[in-house]
């Protein structure tokens, strides 16, 4: 672990924008958790990301204690917006780790660029999923005064994650601003074509961290957007690998 805290406070990265050029990360956190189940630094790993915008899924908020995120967003002068899937369970109870006191589970959004806009939209549950989905929507303004939305979501594993990536598209259809949705799909690569008038930044195995063999972590571009120097970043603790990449905001 000491060598990872060294790369992340080494990295070079993109780094924040200017213009309309927005860098944007997705990393499935794992209730910050390694495969092993033992905890790793998230305030760390949301550094080395390096973005302007960083979606988040399986965050891990224990009941009573500060939120785990508000440092990071301190250090980067970023704002949180959290949307709470599962609330008073346990890590346990979620299948990801140890027996753990009460907390909530869910996603999150970081973002050095100005809100304007937000709300979370429902993906229903799948059988035997723990929880239901959902999709953060959130819109900001781009350094060059431009609309760009930003939708975090984490899709279920139980096979139907192509119905959901489905309905999420329809839901985000007839919006005016250019979008980029980004997370954990729990599918790969070509099937994300499922989501028609989006195209996918990253090309890289992401999943499992330790030895990739499938990329289940997505960052995709829609209309009116092109995605520049999409890449699969080194480990940082998690299970998942991080994705990044630019867009050039039309």
């Amino acid at each position: 672990m000491a060598c990872c805290r060294e790369r992340i406070r080494d990295a070079a990265g993109a780094g924040m924008n200017h213009d309309d050029q927005v860098t944007i990360a997705s990393l499935n956190l794992h209730g910050g958790l390694d495969r092993r189940g033992q905890s790793f630094d998230v305030e760390a790993a949301c550094h080395y990301l390096k973005a302007d915008i960083v979606a988040l899924q399986e965050v891990w908020h224990p009941d009573g204690q500060p939120d785990p995120l508000a440092p990071p967003a301190r250090a980067l002068g970023a704002e949180v917006k959290h949307a709470s899937l599962v609330a008073h369970s346990s890590l346990d109870r979620l299948r990801v780790g140890p027996s753990t006191a009460p907390g909530a589970w869910g996603l999150a959004v970081l973002t050095v660029l100005p809100i304007t806009g937000y709300h979370v939209v429902d993906l229903g549950r799948a059988p035997w999923d723990p929880c239901r989905r959902a999709a953060q929507v959130c819109t900001v303004t781009t350094p060059g005064g431009k609309p760009l939305r930003v939708v975090n979501t984490h899709l279920t594993h139980r096979y139907i994650s192509l119905v959901q990536l489905r309905r999420l598209v329809r839901l985000l259809a007839g919006g005016p601003d250019p979008t980029v949705i980004a997370g954990d799909l729990n599918m790969p690569r070509a099937f994300t074509r499922a989501a028609a008038g989006y195209a996918d930044a990253v090309r890289g195995r992401t999943y499992p961290a330790h030895r990739p063999l499938v990329q289940l972590d997505h960052l995709l571009a829609g209309r009116r957007l092109a995605g520049l120097d999409g890449e699969v970043l080194d480990p940082v603790g998690s299970d998942h690998l991080p994705v990044r990449a630019q867009f050039s905001v039309g």
